[in-house]
């Protein structure tokens, strides 16, 4: 794919293109990331996971919102080059950035004490410095998204997680704790800042212009409100475990997301990375072909998300004995229930990419603020009553999320109710025969951890294509090709990313 924005290339092979770059590099770094955590898992106690992953609840919710939308900003506005209008969104990045890093340093001692983790609040002011060394490198991030720059993004991730990977498990061998994978998160992070600044070649300069602020910052506001409420989704049930049941519980609830988020949430993640700036292309060249582009981007997500959700669910248990071993058994109710929750979440990605692209993201702001107080009531509900209970009370906010995103699409985009169903129907009913496959093999095998697995795998894949052949001919017909076509596509000379415009 040519990075070249006034190249003839069309929008839709940019898409393509860049879906299978990101994803074969996000199968490099999370394959890196969850080999580190496989060691780490082995070397270290629930306890320790669970102070840390305190510290990474706090750290989503800072870091996401603490540039003030400007990233997303930037990948908006679609402008060329790296303009006065770049450089004030890197400035009031910084500004708020900054004063940010201060509050977590000095707050540090009632966050840990939140998190009934107070013999370990110099790790929350360590962390602090990952909120710095983030907002060094979000705007930068922003100028490879908007340019579709996916080949050359690409490399500055594998560079933050050989490095965060490789710091964190040799600090954890040489007997650091929890303090190792702090060290190896923060490390990862001005890694990846570095390389932002290297690749991009953008050396920002300090500059404010009210006028340029106010038209840029009032889209920021937005994208950073969205993000706040959707990490306050995102992350309060594990600040909930955390307060309610002590850190060695959030250490078995955290590991539990680990598979699951990776393989579906990071996945769509993945495709979002490609899809809002397309998208946002795709407004400016023809605005009424957003809503046909979404619902497409639907169906192909839930055709991968579904099914898979399907699969881990019914398998929670081997599979958590197997890759995290036996100490981690307890997590497998909670692996159970964040898989279908993944599953919904990443098959309806597409849709917020569009309210962004469209400049609605307040529309998903309301949406969040009616979902959150039932979430919110659900989760305290169901606290006392275990890891698991609130892990399927957070399932039950997603369905939500996923209704209530699906109803607002009928007039954002202009998708009927129906076809945001219909576009999820082929990946729902292969997630049927996924998981009658999988699940006879469940209850019926009594093999061993990792036999059932392998054996659950070959009945889950023939379940679901027996069903999608019956149910859906001709999506079944449509992803054959597709894959032919994306076989003879790699086998095309690759073209390098152009230098950047300046």
């Amino acid at each position: 794919m040519s990075d070249d924005r006034s190249s003839g290339t069309s929008l839709t092979q940019s898409v393509k293109s860049g879906v299978a770059w990101t994803t074969f590099t996000f199968a490099i770094t999370k394959g890196l990331a969850l080999l580190s955590i496989l060691v780490l898992a082995r070397l270290l106690a629930p306890s320790e996971f669970g102070v840390v992953a305190g510290i990474v609840v706090l750290l989503s919710l800072i870091e996401l919102t603490a540039d003030l939308g400007m990233a997303q900003a930037v990948i908006y506005e679609q402008g060329p080059g790296h303009d006065e209008r770049v450089d004030v969104a890197f400035t009031v990045n910084m500004l708020l950035t900054t004063a940010l890093t201060v509050v977590v340093f000095l707050a540090a001692p009632l966050i840990a004490k939140f998190f009934n983790a107070e013999g370990h609040v110099s790790l929350y002011r360590l962390a602090s410095l990952d909120v710095l060394f983030t907002g060094l490198g979000s705007v930068h991030d922003g100028l490879l998204l908007r340019d579709l720059r996916f080949r050359t993004r690409n490399v500055t991730q594998v560079v933050s997680a050989l490095v965060r990977a490789g710091l964190g498990v040799l600090l954890a061998v040489l007997g650091f704790g929890a303090a190792s994978l702090v060290w190896g998160m923060i490390a990862g992070t001005l890694a990846l800042t570095v390389a932002l600044w290297v690749v991009t070649r953008y050396t920002p300069r300090l500059r404010l212009s009210r006028t340029i602020a106010e038209s840029i910052i009032p889209y920021g506001i937005g994208a950073s409100l969205l993000s706040l409420l959707s990490q306050v989704t995102v992350q309060l049930d594990s600040a909930v475990v955390g307060r309610v049941l002590g850190t060695r519980a959030l250490g078995f609830y955290s590991i539990a997301f680990r598979l699951p988020t990776l393989l579906l949430e990071n996945i769509a993640n993945q495709v979002s990375l490609v899809a809002f700036p397309a998208l946002s292309r795709k407004r400016v060249m023809d605005a009424e072909g957003v809503g046909a582009a979404t619902w497409k981007l639907v169906r192909y997500q839930s055709l991968y998300s579904l099914p898979l959700a399907a699969g881990m669910a019914v398998q929670a248990k081997p599979i958590v004995v197997t890759v995290f071993s036996a100490k981690w058994s307890p997590a497998a109710g909670v692996f159970a229930a964040v898989s279908v929750m993944s599953g919904l979440s990443a098959s309806a990605f597409a849709l917020g990419d569009a309210f962004k692209a469209l400049a609605r993201q307040r529309v998903m702001v309301a949406l969040t603020l009616i979902q959150l107080p039932v979430l919110i009531a659900t989760i305290i509900l169901m606290a006392p009553y275990g890891i698991t209970a609130v892990a399927w009370a957070r399932a039950g906010g997603v369905a939500l999320w996923v209704a209530l995103m699906t109803w607002a699409a009928a007039w954002v985009l202009e998708i009927p109710v129906r076809g945001t169903l219909g576009a999820m129907w082929p990946g729902a009913a292969t997630a049927l025969g996924v998981a009658a496959g999988a699940g006879a093999i469940r209850l019926w095998s009594g093999l061993p951890a990792v036999p059932e697995i392998v054996l659950a795998i070959l009945a889950g894949t023939a379940g679901g294509l027996a069903v999608l052949r019956l149910l859906a001919p001709a999506v079944l017909t449509e992803l054959r090709h597709e894959a032919v076509g994306m076989i003879r596509r790699r086998s095309r000379p690759v073209v390098k990313d152009p230098a950047p415009s300046t």
